[in-house]
C-alpha cells in the first residue's frame, strides 16, 4: 500500500502541471474549459439555493442568505467573465496563466462552498444534514464533470471537498453518515479514475489531430513544393511550358466570354548558342537568368511571362486591342536587347527574334495560337533574325497548304508517283559528264507537279522520310544500273537519314540489292542536317564510306558551321552552294571569297564542285581557279532517267570519263 502511494505521490506534479510546451493541447484544453465553465457555475448557484432554502428560519440568515447571496454573485460574474471570453484568441502564455489562475479560483471557491456547507450541520435535523451530505456529493461530481478538461482543478476541488465530508460523516455517530461517507469515498474513487481517463483520451485526441494537422501541412507543403517544381522553370523561376499552358487556356476561355482579344507572343534569343558555346552552360545559365530578369522588368505584371525552354520565352498579354499597340509593344521586346548583359566581367550581345499570333483572329485554341505564333517566330527567323512577325492571312495559307501536301502524301501511291531527274556533274578541266545528281519528282494526281522542297521538308516533318528515302533510291539507283561503270550518281540524304541507324541499315540493304557497285554512289549531306547530332552523323557516314560509297558536304558555306564540318566529317568532296557563284561577275569580294573556299578544298584533299553555273564566265574563272567539277544549266537542266543515254551519246562523253574522278 505504501508503494501505492508514493508511486501517487511521484506523479501528482504530472497530474497538477499544465503542458506548456504543447500549445495546441493548451488551447483545446483552454477551449473545452471555456464551453463548460458557465454549466458549472450555473450547478453551483443552484444547488447552493436548494440547499439555503432547507436551512431556511433554521439557521442563521448570514448562512442562509448572505453567504449563498456572496457566493452566487461572484460565479455570476465568473460565469459572465468567461462568456465574453469565449471567442477571443489568447496566445499561449496567457492561455496558461488564465487556466492557473482557473485552478486558483476553483480551489478557493470549493474551500468556500465545502465550508459554507459544513457550517450548517449544526443547524438541521438529520433529514437536513442528509441534504448536506447530498449537495456537496452532487455538486462535487457535477463541478468535477465540468472541470475534467481541467485535471488539476477537478481534483483539488474533488479532495477539498471529498476529504471533509469523509472526515466529518465518517466520524458521526450514525451509521447512516458513515455508509454516506463510505460510499461518497468508493464513487468518488470511481469518478476520479473515469475523469483521469477521460482526460488521458481528451490529450490524446488532441495530440493525435495535431500529429494530423502536422502531417497535413508536410504533405501540402511537398504537394507546394511539388506544383512549383512542376509549373516553374527552376532556372529563372518563371513559369515554365506546363504552366504556360495552364494559364494560356484560362486567358482564352477569359478572352472569349469578354470578347477580348489576346496577343501570344514567342521570343527566340538570337547568338545565343554561340554565348553558351564559347562561353560554357554556367554563363549561358547566367545569361538567360539576366535575360528573364529584364524582360520581368519591362513587361505589365499583368502580362504573362514565361520560359518555354532552351532560349525560348513566351508571353501574353489581353488589354492591348488595337493592333498597332500590339506591334509597338512587340518592337520594344526587340530593343530590350540593344543593351550588353554585363555577366561578371564579360558583356555579352544578343538579339531576339519574336513570333506573334492574336486570338481570336490566328486562332481560337490555345495550341492553335501556340502553333501560329511559333510559326511566325520560325518565319521570321529564316527571313532575317532580329525581327517581329505576326502570324498573318498569308502564313495561314501556307499551312494549309502545307497540310494538303502532308495529307495527299499520306495518302499517295509513292511507287507510281515519285521519280527521279537526273542532272549532269561534269568535269571543270575537260567539260565531260562523270556524275549525275539524282533529284526526286513528285507528280500527284491532284497536285500536279509538287516542288521537291515542299514535299521532303513535309516529309520530313511528318516522319515519312523513312519511308521515303530507300524507295527513291532504289529508283535512281535503277536507273544507273545501265549507265557506264564510270559514270557516278550522287544522292542526297536528309538529316533523319544519317540520324538513325535503322535507316542506313535500310540503305546498305537497297544498294546491295540494286546491282550497282557501292563505289559509284556519291552521298550528298547539308551541314545543317549532320550538325544536329554530328556523332551519329558521322557514325552513319562512315558505315556508307565503308561500302565504298563517297561522301560530299552539299550547300556549303550557307551553315554556321561549315569548318566544323569539313574538319570532323568523313568527307570526300565538297559541294559550294550556288549563291556564291551567281555574283561573281559583278561582286569582287564574292569571287575572293569563292576563290578562298576552292583553294580550301584543294588543301584539305577534297574534291570541289560548284554547283549553279550557268555561264560561260563563271565556266572559264572556275577552271582558271582550279575548281574539280561544275553543275548546273550551263551543261544540262534535269533530265528523266531514258534521256540520260541519249544525253551522254550526244556529248561524246561516255567512253572519255577521266580516270581520276573516283571520289
Amino acid at each position: 500500500m505504501s508503494r501505492v502511494f508514493d508511486t501517487f505521490a511521484d506523479q501528482l506534479p504530472d497530474l497538477l502541471r499544465l503542458p506548456r510546451d504543447n500549445p495546441e493541447l493548451i488551447q483545446a484544453k483552454l477551449a473545452a474549459f471555456t464551453r463548460q465553465v458557465p454549466m458549472m457555475y450555473a450547478i453551483v448557484v443552484f444547488n447552493t439555493w436548494a440547499l439555503a432554502l432547507t436551512f431556511d428560519g433554521a439557521a442563521p440568515r448570514s448562512l442562509t442568505l448572505d453567504m449563498p447571496a456572496a457566493l452566487s454573485v461572484i460565479c455570476v460574474f465568473r460565469i459572465m467573465g468567461w462568456w465574453r471570453s469565449r471567442n477571443r484568441e489568447l496566445q499561449t502564455d496567457q492561455a496558461v496563466a488564465k487556466l492557473r489562475s482557473s485552478i486558483i479560483f476553483a480551489s478557493i471557491l470549493g474551500v468556500a462552498f465545502c465550508a459554507w456547507s459544513l457550517s450548517l450541520l449544526p443547524y438541521g435535523n438529520d433529514l437536513a444534514k442528509s441534504h448536506v451530505a447530498f449537495f456537496m456529493a452532487v455538486t462535487s461530481i457535477g463541478c468535477a464533470f465540468c472541470l475534467m478538461h481541467l485535471r488539476a482543478a477537478a481534483l483539488i476541488v474533488m479532495n477539498f471537498v471529498v476529504i471533509p465530508f469523509a472526515i466529518y460523516f465518517g466520524a458521526s455517530d450514525s451509521p447512516i453518515f458513515v455508509a454516506i461517507a463510505f460510499n461518497f469515498v468508493v464513487v468518488t474513487l470511481a469518478v476520479v479514475i473515469m475523469l483521469l481517463g477521460n482526460h488521458k483520451d481528451f490529450e490524446q485526441r488532441v495530440n493525435s489531430e495535431k500529429a494530423l494537422l502536422a502531417k497535413q501541412a508536410e504533405l501540402q507543403l511537398l504537394s507546394d513544393r511539388n506544383y512549383r517544381n512542376s509549373n516553374t522553370d527552376s532556372l529563372t523561376g518563371l513559369p515554365n511550358r506546363r504552366n504556360f499552358f495552364t494559364e494560356l487556356e484560362r486567358a482564352i476561355i477569359s478572352a472569349r466570354i469578354t470578347e477580348c482579344r489576346l496577343s501570344l507572343g514567342i521570343i527566340d534569343l538570337d547568338g545565343f548558342k554561340a554565348i553558351n558555346d564559347v562561353h560554357g552552360h554556367r554563363i549561358g545559365d547566367r545569361l538567360l537568368l539576366k535575360v528573364a530578369d529584364r524582360l520581368r522588368a519591362h513587361l505589365d505584371p499583368q502580362t504573362f511571362l514565361g520560359r518555354l525552354g532552351g532560349d525560348e520565352f513566351v508571353m501574353f498579354s489581353n488589354p492591348l486591342q488595337d493592333e498597332q499597340a500590339i506591334s509597338d509593344a512587340e518592337h520594344k521586346i526587340i530593343g530590350l536587347f540593344d543593351a550588353p548583359f554585363e555577366i561578371g566581367n564579360i558583356a555579352v550581345r544578343i538579339g531576339c527574334s519574336v513570333g506573334y499570333a492574336q486570338f481570336p483572329d490566328a486562332a481560337q485554341t490555345a495550341e492553335d495560337l501556340f502553333e501560329r505564333a511559333d510559326y511566325a517566330l520560325h518565319f521570321g527567323k529564316q527571313n532575317g533574325r532580329g525581327r517581329v512577325v505576326c502570324f498573318s492571312a498569308e502564313h495561314e495559307a501556307t499551312i494549309r497548304k502545307a497540310s494538303q501536301i502532308d495529307q495527299a502524301l499520306l495518302n499517295a501511291d509513292l511507287d507510281q508517283e515519285l521519280w527521279i531527274a537526273y542532272q549532269p556533274i561534269v568535269c571543270a578541266q575537260t567539260g565531260r559528264t562523270v556524275s549525275f545528281e539524282a533529284l526526286a519528282r513528285w507528280r500527284n494526281p491532284e497536285l500536279g507537279d509538287v516542288p521537291p522542297m515542299t514535299f521532303i521538308v513535309a516529309a520530313e516533318r511528318s516522319g515519312m522520310i523513312a519511308q521515303l528515302t530507300p524507295l527513291l533510291l532504289r529508283k535512281a539507283l535503277e536507273g544507273a544500273l545501265n549507265w557506264p561503270e564510270n559514270v557516278r550518281i550522287s544522292f542526297n540524304l536528309s538529316a533523319e537519314d544519317v540520324g538513325s541507324t535503322l535507316s542506313i541499315l535500310k540503305l546498305i540493304a537497297v544498294i546491295q540489292q540494286s546491282g550497282v557497285k557501292a563505289n559509284r554512289i556519291d552521298f550528298e549531306i547539308t551541314e545543317t542536317g549532320v550538325m544536329r547530332n554530328l556523332a551519329q552523323a558521322s557514325q552513319a557516314l562512315n558505315a556508307l564510306r565503308a561500302l565504298g560509297a563517297r561522301i560530299s558536304l552539299d550547300d556549303f558555306g550557307t551553315g554556321y558551321s561549315s569548318l566544323s564540318c569539313i574538319r570532323e566529317l568523313p568527307l570526300d568532296k565538297v559541294k559550294i552552294d550556288r549563291s556564291f557563284i551567281s555574283r561573281i561577275e559583278i561582286d569582287p569580294a564574292a569571287r575572293l571569297i569563292l576563290k578562298t573556299m576552292i583553294g580550301m578544298c584543294s588543301d584539305l584533299g577534297h574534291d570541289c564542285i560548284v554547283e549553279g553555273v550557268e555561264t560561260a564566265e563563271q565556266i572559264s574563272f572556275l577552271r582558271a581557279e582550279g575548281a574539280s567539277f561544275m553543275q548546273g544549266y550551263a551543261f544540262a537542266r534535269p533530265m528523266r532517267g531514258d534521256e540520260v543515254a541519249t544525253y551522254l551519246e550526244k556529248s561524246g562523253e561516255a567512253s572519255s570519263i577521266e580516270a581520276r574522278f573516283h571520289g
